[in-house]
C-alpha cells in the first residue's frame, strides 16, 4: 500500500540519520546525542598516551598476581587534566608457569623523539 511504502521510506530516512537500539520486537528507542554529549563521549576515546605517559601509568599498577579484579584503571595528569587508562589482567606463558601480567590494550602514540636515530 501507499501508506506502507511511505512508512518504510520514512523509517529508512530516519535510520540513516540516527541509530536505533532494539529493546524488543514491539518497542524501539532512538539514541540521539547533542554536541556536548558527543564531545564528552569521544574525549576519552581521543586520548592516546605516548610511551612516556604509558610508562608513568605502569608505575601505579598493583601486583597482577594478587589483584582480585580483571582490570585496573589508573589516571594520569596530562596538561592539567585527568586521563584514565585501563589495564587488563591476563595469564601469560613463561616456560611451564602461567603468571598473571598487565596488558594495555589501547593505542600508543610513538613520537619522533621516542624513536632512536639510526647512527649507522
Amino acid at each position: 500500500s501507499t501508506y506502507g511504502h511511505q512508512l518504510k521510506s520514512s523509517y529508512t530516512k530516519i535510520r540513516t540519520l540516527s541509530t536505533f537500539s532494539m529493546k524488543s520486537d514491539s518497542s524501539r528507542t532512538e539514541k540521539t546525542s547533542t554536541p556536548s554529549t558527543t564531545k564528552s563521549k569521544y574525549s576519552a576515546v581521543k586520548f592516546i598516551p605516548n610511551l612516556t605517559q604509558l610508562g608513568d601509568a605502569t608505575k601505579d599498577l598493583p601486583n597482577a598476581e594478587i589483584w582480585p579484579d580483571k582490570t585496573y584503571t589508573c589516571s594520569i595528569t596530562v596538561n592539567g587534566r585527568q586521563k584514565t587508562m585501563e589495564f587488563t589482567r591476563k595469564k601469560v606463558t613463561r616456560g611451564s608457569a602461567r603468571p598473571h601480567r598487565w596488558v594495555y590494550e589501547g593505542k600508543v602514540l610513538i613520537r619522533n623523539r621516542d624513536v632512536p636515530e639510526d647512527n649507522g
